[in-house]
């Protein structure tokens, strides 16, 4: 288990080479239902004349203080008018099977053959499957599906239920992200607060950039003890103006 100290931390954006350090409002999601992650970054007036940017230029989140940042999400800026300034998109590599169409047939084909071969046809590289052993199909056939609504439509045709969604680059498919150690987040020390909405608990903690979607850390709270899963992370400032964020797990998501 490891246990960090934490200050109150801030946003940095990359743009291409360009660094923003202040001058915006900046949020970030991640879930592993919702498949793609994203960041919106609100710019203030003074970056309308001297910040140009395309669509598809590599930008990146991070989330730190002084000079010790950690990446939140990296990605590219997804733009339709990059002339009229304000607020920018920033979606990570999912951006890529969105905008990639697969039609084809596949023979004598599992889940994993069909998954890899649409990834690369994005020019996905990095990638994790889960080494389930699925019944193998005689044909399948794919009508202009992108390869999100593909993985989704070959889940729904083997009965499986599993989770999608990229980290650093690297793409997950019904596999958990290996970890060298479980981060400690404790009532008193470093969470803020923790509710319950159903089977599911929200914490509210400063913004912690080393903890991730999909992820394991262990709970220690008067509502809830244990280790579980992270379903989702969201990080924005609260109305103070303090970067915060905001941890969604479900009741024995690791038993």
């Amino acid at each position: 288990m490891t246990e960090k100290k934490l200050v109150t931390p801030k946003f940095r954006i990359w743009i291409g080479d360009t660094i923003l350090d202040s001058g915006f409002q900046a949020e970030c999601y991640s879930s592993t239902a919702e498949r793609c992650s994203w960041g919106t970054v609100e710019l203030k007036p003074i970056y309308d004349e001297i910040l140009q940017y395309r669509d598809m230029e590599p930008a990146r989140m991070e989330l730190g203080y002084e000079d010790d940042y950690d990446t939140v999400l990296s990605g590219y800026l997804s733009v339709r008018h990059p002339d009229e300034g304000g607020s920018l998109r920033i979606l990570d590599d999912t951006v890529f099977l969105q905008r990639t169409e697969i039609r084809e047939t596949f023979l004598s084909c599992r889940p994993q053959n069909i998954i890899a071969y649409a990834l690369r046809k994005a020019g996905i590289t990095a990638f994790q499957l889960s080494d389930a052993v699925y019944p193998e199909k005689d044909i399948y056939p794919v009508l202009r599906k992108n390869v999100v609504e593909l993985i989704q439509d070959i889940q729904k045709a083997w009965g499986i239920n599993a989770d999608f969604y990229f980290k650093d680059g690297c793409f997950y498919w019904g596999t958990d992200i290996p970890q060298t150690s479980i981060y400690i987040l404790e009532e008193g020390k470093n969470i803020l607060s923790l509710l319950k909405f159903n089977r599911e608990y929200e914490i509210k903690t400063i913004g912690v950039p080393w903890i991730h979607q999909g992820e394991q850390i262990q709970v220690k709270h008067r509502k809830y003890t244990g280790t579980v899963k992270v379903s989702a992370t969201r990080i924005k400032a609260d109305d103070e103006g303090s970067v915060r964020m905001y941890l969604t797990f479900k009741e024995d998501s690791y038993g």
